[in-house]
């Protein structure tokens, strides 16, 4: 079946396009009440083309609403933050290939880069989540080439500017002289490893903890988990 007649059972497609729970649609479906381009469904398996198909449960159309979905994904190193890499490389589409085909990730990380990257079709939120005016702090885990000193220490809090404008890290805590977790309000390419570059720093590791109050939490490498209802609306909390 093509994309553009896409294709699912009908108490799948009234389910998540309804608020009828299984046991309501069957009784419906029982009862001759669920009609396919005026015809009387007789069965739960029923196929229809959600896109283009008139269903009706009663004298009341049912039509086709995208779902939006909210997860978070645990990017491993080497994936390119793409559905498609003219180069070959290994990118986002071989983890997402059972998910609506409307979601995409929001924001990158680059090759390099590990952990958490959030994935919607809600473009609204989508937007909201990259706007700078929001100022959505991002949490990492970093690994430096040789240890920070003080003083850059101090200047990597207090703020500096690279050649695209002014950095400030709204906070630093020390593992070690080298290691290091570091949250920014930036959303800029590549920020976290340009500005240790700017000191004469290499950033060696560098994995992604969190982006405003969504964690990476348990999720494993390569994994794909649904936001919880109490994440997503601590998320949606930040821009009202």
């Amino acid at each position: 079946m093509s994309k553009k007649h896409a294709s699912m059972p009908i108490d799948t497609f009234l389910s998540t396009q309804t608020s009828y729970s299984r046991r309501e649609i069957f009784k419906f479906i029982q009862a001759g009440e669920v009609t396919v381009n005026g015809h009387v469904i007789h069965s739960i398996n029923h196929i229809i083309h959600h896109k283009i198909d008139i269903i009706k449960i009663g004298k009341e159309r049912v039509t086709f609403q995208t779902k939006l979905v909210y997860y978070k994904f645990n990017k491993p190193k080497n994936v390119i933050s793409t559905y498609e890499d003219p180069k070959g490389r290994v990118d986002l589409k071989r983890f997402v290939s059972d998910l609506p085909e409307s979601i995409f990730p929001v924001g990158r990380l680059d090759r390099h880069t590990k952990g958490l990257l959030l994935f919607t079709n809600d473009g609204d939120l989508a937007h909201h989540i990259l706007h700078p005016s929001f100022k959505l702090t991002k949490t990492y885990d970093v690994v430096l080439d040789k240890p920070l000193t003080n003083t850059h220490l101090k200047r990597l809090k207090s703020g500096f500017f690279l050649d695209d404008g002014p950095v400030r890290f709204d906070s630093i805590v020390k593992y070690s002289d080298i290691e290091l977790k570091v949250t920014i309000s930036e959303g800029r390419n590549r920020i976290i490893r340009r500005s240790f570059d700017f000191f004469g720093y290499t950033v060696i590791k560098l994995f992604r903890l969190s982006i405003g109050p969504i964690s990476l939490g348990a999720v494993k490498e390569g994994e794909l988990k649904p936001l919880s209802s109490k994440e997503l609306r601590d998320l949606k909390t930040l821009f009202k």
